[in-house]
């Protein structure tokens, strides 16, 4: 609610930040958020879990910046996506605490206890359950091949829709033109590339089931890393 009521001035923000501040442009950003505004028409009650590949650490602006529109997002405030970002990388000052609350942040310890780990993973299981967008990146961290890094898989991202089998899985392959590694953000002016494919998990039960959704997830994402490489050759 917080977040729906401040989103008139943060998501103004967030655009000035990334079109004009970091200047990014994406050539395909308008076909991409048609396809997602057509991909919600037909399935109006069922939530998404965006499943991105992980290069640098504003990569969750990003997806949401080039998803989803504003008047979808001040509509329907479940769309803007709940993240899981790092507490010690994103919660060490007033202020960014502050806008991560607004932008729907669920913090997580990566060195703290399992106890506080499950009770992240209570929490976006729930908030998927309840209807709400969320964004993992499966890979747990920036990939530090600056390709998918299929051995770093986390098969938490399969128990999720595992939990869930209503979800609709969108394997999202986002990356600048200029970018050879991992870092903080994208070059200054870089042309972004951004691509999504639903993914047609076979769910079933057990934890083996959970390595196979998410080696599903990872298939998807590997097949559009290669239309991303043969695309810019």
């Amino acid at each position: 609610m917080m977040g729906h009521l401040n989103f008139f001035w943060f998501g103004p923000l967030m655009v000035l930040f990334l079109r004009f501040f970091f200047a990014y442009r994406c050539k395909n950003r308008r076909k991409v958020r048609r396809r997602i505004r057509e991909l919600i028409a037909e399935y109006p009650k069922r939530p998404l879990l965006i499943c991105a590949n992980h290069l640098t650490m504003i990569d969750s602006l990003l997806l949401t910046w080039l998803l989803f529109d504003f008047r979808l997002l001040i509509n329907r405030y479940t769309y803007f996506p709940w993240n899981v970002p790092e507490l010690a990388n994103f919660g060490k000052n007033w202020l960014m605490r502050g806008l991560c609350y607004l932008g729907k942040c669920v913090y997580l310890e990566r060195q703290g206890s399992i106890a506080s780990k499950r009770l992240v993973w209570e929490k976006i299981s729930y908030l998927n359950r309840f209807g709400e967008t969320l964004c993992v990146f499966p890979e747990g961290g920036r990939s530090r091949t600056g390709n998918i890094d299929r051995e770093a898989a986390m098969y938490g991202v399969g128990q999720l829709v595992q939990s869930n089998p209503r979800t609709l899985v969108l394997a999202v392959y986002l990356r600048g033109k200029a970018q050879k590694t991992y870092g903080i953000a994208p070059q200054w002016g870089d042309r972004i590339w951004i691509d999504w494919k639903l993914v047609e998990c076979k769910i079933a039960e057990g934890r083996k089931a959970q390595r196979d959704i998410t080696m599903q997830i990872f298939d998807q994402l590997e097949n559009m890393e290669r239309k991303y490489h043969a695309t810019w050759q």
